[in-house]
């Protein structure tokens, strides 16, 4: 029976493919067999196509960006021999030039009506991002891109040119495709080294039936909606991942699972990361300059079957080595989720952690400092702390406010926190605590146990 099992197993290992498929967007060619960098295929979707299960393919950096989207549909790998998406820090963009022949001019306004990308779509003017006017009032250089009302797939991109200048003196960019990399019931997946930026929608958008896919040295900026997002029931690894200028970094949702260690969030729009439903980690993590650095809040899920339901759709985060500095509030924690945060610097936030009245809260070896109005806003009961730094020391407490001067009052009301201080923690100038300040309480350590750089 050995044996017999044995053999089993080799003769499938024998049959999973191995290829390697390359893919050059100046020098290669559609016709090739793709099978050697110098015989690549022209385009990512024939690639794709040409891919089986466990295959790799890999995209030539070039210099100059692919100007179309990697989609991977019912296309994967296995356990033992994940298919590989070789990215070597190749860019995907969503840009695309607007000949000036699509402009109809109208007053002092100029004007292209078709089919209206999804998500948030771009006008990008000179090479530089600028947010939409107001659509009823353009002022010169400014653009908005509407759908029409009663109309689900057409719009309207209006641009007013500077007095005296029309279209063709500008290059005008649209952001006409809606996400970077896209993944629907993919599984076993291995992506790396890629860069997507300028989508309507997500840079990484993931959907569907994907088991353990892995992310690793990614980069989604410039992007409409998200920089990166799951959803359904996914389930991601995230390693050295950087999410910038979107409209929010990181948003997972429904059911989906994520796994984060070593990412920077930043100056995002809308959002940094947003947690909604089942469970998340984020590990070694830099998030700032985002209106709300992180967002942790239940969710239901009725598209799913019995989601409604789930035991898990209520949200368990873990967040360790945190450093989150800026934006208007450093973590809101909504009703019913859960979050365990250790070792972590919460500073110069408008509110350093939010915490509704449902929300469970476990906080400890941290800091939350110098933030504009309040270091904590808890509005129930489910806060725990301890061996935690605060200063200077502003608390909210369900209706009820505590100033520093008022420590041992707050420290009574809340419960716990026999080993926690309320004093300067003294951080440098990358927001974490310099040598010669406290370093401990007692024989915790305090702050980050190593620093993501």
């Amino acid at each position: 029976m050995f044996i017999c099992v044995a053999c089993a197993l080799q003769v499938t290992v024998a049959w999973v493919h191995a290829d390697t498929w390359y893919v050059n967007n100046v020098k290669g060619d559609d016709g090739h067999d793709g099978r050697t960098a110098g015989k690549g295929f022209r385009t990512l979707a024939k690639a794709v196509k040409t891919a089986q299960l466990s295959d790799m393919i890999s995209i030539a950096n070039t210099g100059e960006v692919y100007q179309e989207p990697l989609v991977l549909s019912h296309l994967g790998g296995t356990p033992a021999k994940p298919m590989i998406i070789e990215g070597n820090g190749a860019v995907i963009s969503g840009l695309r030039d607007i000949e000036v022949g699509q402009w109809v001019k109208k007053g002092k306004l100029y004007e292209i009506v078709g089919p209206q990308p999804y998500g948030w779509p771009m006008l990008i003017i000179d090479g530089k991002r600028s947010p939409a006017g107001d659509a009823e009032a353009l002022q010169p250089g400014e653009w908005s891109w509407l759908r029409i009302k009663g109309d689900d797939k057409n719009g309207v991109l209006r641009f007013r040119p500077a007095a005296g200048k029309a279209p063709a003196d500008y290059r005008l960019q649209g952001g006409f495709e809606s996400s970077g990399v896209r993944v629907a019931s993919s599984s076993y997946l291995v992506i790396r080294n890629l860069v997507t930026e300028f989508h309507s929608n997500d840079g990484f958008n993931i959907h569907g039936d994907c088991r353990s896919n892995v992310f690793e040295s990614i980069e989604g900026r410039f992007n409409g909606d998200d920089g990166f997002s799951i959803h359904e029931a996914v389930e991601a690894v995230v390693r050295n991942g950087y999410f910038h200028h979107n409209g929010s970094g990181i948003e997972d949702v429904n059911l989906s699972r994520s796994f984060y260690s070593g990412i920077r969030v930043h100056d995002n729009s809308r959002l940094g990361i947003l947690f909604i439903g089942a469970f998340h980690s984020a590990v070694d993590v830099e998030v700032y300059n985002n209106p709300s650095n992180f967002r942790i809040t239940p969710g239901v899920t009725k598209h799913l079957l019995s989601g409604e339901f789930s035991p898990i759709q209520g949200t368990s985060v873990y967040l360790q080595n945190v450093i989150s500095h800026g934006g208007g509030s450093g973590a809101v924690i909504t009703d019913r989720a859960r979050v365990m945060i250790t070792s972590s610097i919460f500073s110069g936030s408008k509110i350093g952690i939010d915490a509704g009245k449902g929300s469970r809260v476990h906080l400890t070896k941290s800091v939350v400092a110098n933030c504009g109005q309040l270091e904590l806003r808890l509005k129930g009961q489910g806060f725990f702390g301890e061996a935690n730094v605060y200063f200077p020391g502003r608390y909210e407490l369900g209706s009820e406010k505590f100033t520093p001067e008022q420590w041992a009052d707050f420290k009574k009301a809340v419960g716990h926190h026999e080993q926690a201080l309320q004093q300067d923690p003294v951080l440098d100038e990358n927001f974490v605590i310099g040598e010669k300040s406290l370093q401990k309480i007692g024989k915790y350590k305090i702050g980050p146990t190593a620093l993501y750089k």
